[in-house]
């Protein structure tokens, strides 16, 4: 597919995502576009890792040209830890350059460090990256926390135009979390968003933690479907997975099902008057399995994590059905 008809097709989904952010369509999409990688100058992308000490693991680098578009082939990324060199490879014709490495063994944080190869660099010089490997040991708890709606108070669009908040309350929860917890965010935003996702993790002062994101392949999917099967890899090397956190009932599940406690924050429109959305809400949390709280906000899940406090879905699911039938006893349709 040529690069002009693929921006095209970026630019009229980003149409549709915006105003649904709150944000006017026109010049605004454009800008995110560029935010995205998807102006003229190509992006590099480190991927972050959790590990054991010792374990056999992939760095991988991609260089994109776009998000809605391939990346680059055949361009040399090099890979530093420190002063230590681990080596240099091509980016293949998805732009992909995977090293094969064994984790430190000692337990921390690792940054490394990802350069093109000064001959292979255009007119105007790409960025370097930085890649997280996070090494603890097996048995280390670990909690999984999702971004966008979670800790983000809206969607990743407004995180590109720069005029996403925090939930409030997310970043003192977390940082406490952080005290007995190894924070993983967990995200299916694609991975050409993964640079300004930890930027904005930075900046609003997370605790530190690898940035797990989707190939741009794997996002339709579904969210759900998605995060089952990181969690599943997790899980064959950290026996302690212990906590989720996010705002889909899919990821609600995919938590409860691979044995986490599972957090549930719930954006629910209380204004709303039509009972058919209060009731469908209602059915989606009756699916889920018993064990995941459902709550709304952070001070909610301060309580869950540290006053032994309790949430339970069916709580939830009565209130809502509650609401329900009081609107059509009132006549709402």
């Amino acid at each position: 597919m040529n690069r002009p008809l693929v921006r095209t097709i970026g630019l009229a989904l980003l149409a549709v995502l915006l105003p649904a952010a709150g944000l006017h369509p026109g010049a605004d999409a454009q800008t995110v576009l560029d935010q995205a990688g998807g102006g003229s100058k190509p992006t590099l992308i480190g991927n972050d890792l959790i590990a054991t000490p010792g374990q056999e693991v992939n760095l991988e680098a991609a260089l994109r040209s776009s998000l809605w578009i391939p990346g680059i082939e055949g361009k040399r990324i090099q890979f530093h830890l420190g002063d230590r060199f681990l080596g240099e490879l091509s980016t293949n014709r998805n732009g992909d350059a995977v090293l094969q490495w064994k984790a430190p063994a000692e337990p921390g944080d690792y940054v490394v460090h990802l350069f093109i190869h000064p001959d292979d660099q255009p007119p105007e010089p790409i960025d370097p990256a930085d890649l997280l490997i996070t090494v603890r040991p097996a048995d280390s708890p670990i909690a999984i926390i999702d971004l966008d709606k979670t800790l983000v108070a809206s969607g990743f669009v407004r995180v590109l135009l720069g005029v996403a908040d925090p939930m409030p309350g997310a970043r003192l929860v977390t940082s406490r979390l952080a005290e007995t917890h190894t924070i993983v965010y967990l995200t299916q935003r694609p991975d050409p968003l993964a640079r300004l996702s930890k930027r904005w993790l930075a900046e609003h002062s997370f605790p530190p933690g690898p940035v797990l994101t989707s190939p741009v392949g794997r996002l339709l999917s579904g969210s759900g479907t998605y995060k089952a099967a990181r969690l599943e890899t997790l899980k064959q090397h950290f026996t302690n997975l212990d906590l989720g956190i996010g705002d889909k009932p899919s990821d609600a599940r995919a938590y409860a099902e691979n044995g986490l406690r599972a957090i549930l924050i719930l954006h629910v429109n209380w204004a709303e008057d039509k009972p058919e959305d209060y009731e469908k809400l209602a059915d989606d949390l009756a699916a889920l399995p018993d064990a995941v709280q459902v709550v709304t906000n952070w001070a909610q899940i301060a309580d869950v994590l540290f006053d032994q406090a309790s949430f339970p879905r069916e709580d939830m699911v009565n209130r809502l059905r509650a609401i329900a039938r009081d609107l059509r006893r009132q006549g709402k349709k």
